[in-house]
């Protein structure tokens, strides 16, 4: 059944798969050990890394410098927004603005597969 794999998220709350389409995040549960079993056995020339949180990713790729860049030259109104956003991404709570917040298993992971040429 579709409801024992796939979730719809609405303002951090769990809401109905086709409650009002369009409005809510989807979600998908992974078999990530299957995956890098895959990947490991499709080629000897892959290495599998992860997952990682969706936190952890965007903060290797930056998103920390970034923000805080942009932050530099914005409105209020547009820090605010930069600001929920950042917050939407990499988790909410009360945490210091780099660390991001420790709290709760995150639902959001990030795979890396590298091919060896």
């Amino acid at each position: 059944m579709v409801y024992e794999f796939l979730q719809a998220i609405r303002k951090h709350k769990f809401v109905t798969l086709l409650d009002d389409p369009g409005s809510a995040d989807i979600s998908a549960y992974v078999d990530f050990a299957s995956i890098k079993h895959s990947a490991e056995e499709a080629s000897g020339e892959v290495s599998v890394h992860g997952p990682i949180t969706q936190s952890q990713f965007l903060g290797s790729l930056g998103i920390n410098f970034r923000v805080e860049s942009l932050l530099q030259n914005c409105t209020e109104e547009q820090a605010e927004s930069l600001r929920t956003g950042y917050w939407r991404l990499v988790g909410d709570g009360e945490a210091p603005f780099w660390e991001g917040p420790d709290e709760g298993a995150p639902l959001v992971w990030v795979p890396g597969i590298r091919q060896w040429l």
